[in-house]
């Protein structure tokens, strides 16, 4: 089944591990989208996107519209869809 899954990150280490993981996990037919929320590349989308989900923190990761724990990423079991 296909995901969308999207990515809320600031360009921090914490950030990048959690991109890794997320394209570890992510299938072929998957849409992965980082949004980096860093203030000297911040575009209105990824803003507008982080406000509408209300996230507050960073990283931050939504599977098909629905904010996750990112405790279920370091799951054994784990899966995006």
């Amino acid at each position: 089944m296909m995901a969308k899954v999207e990515i809320f990150t600031a360009d921090c280490y914490l950030c990048d591990d959690v991109v890794q993981q997320v394209n570890d996990l992510a299938c072929s037919k998957c849409e992965v989208v980082v949004y980096d929320l860093n203030k000297t590349t911040v575009t209105s989308e990824s803003e507008d996107k982080a406000k509408a989900y209300g996230i507050q923190f960073v990283p931050a990761v939504a599977i098909n519209g629905k904010l996750i724990d990112l405790e279920l990423l370091k799951r054994k079991d784990a899966r995006l869809t």
